[in-house]
């Protein structure tokens, strides 16, 4: 009869993980890669995504891959703080 459990010793336990740790970090790193070459190649990264306005160089060196100018993002920041959801009660 063949056993379907496989044991393992602390250091193969270790190995394991160290080698899960790597996967998760390089997949994490291609991601980044992957956003990042994205935005490179997105050529109304200098525009607002809401009005189309320029967004000025200063904010988009302030906040790399910002989508939105000051004024939009202002206004969506004061619909999202007073947005209340339906099951939230008014105590």
């Amino acid at each position: 009869m063949i056993d379907d459990k496989f044991e393992f010793n602390n250091e193969e336990e270790t190995e394991i993980a160290q080698i899960n740790n790597l996967q998760s970090n390089a997949m994490a790193v291609d991601s980044v890669r992957r956003q990042l070459e994205s935005q490179r190649q997105r050529p109304s990264c200098s525009e607002c995504e809401e009005c189309g306005e320029p967004i000025p160089l200063a904010r988009q060196r302030a906040i790399p891959g910002v989508q939105f100018c000051v004024y939009c993002q202002e206004r969506m920041e004061r619909v999202r703080a007073n947005y209340r959801r339906p099951d939230e009660s008014l105590e």
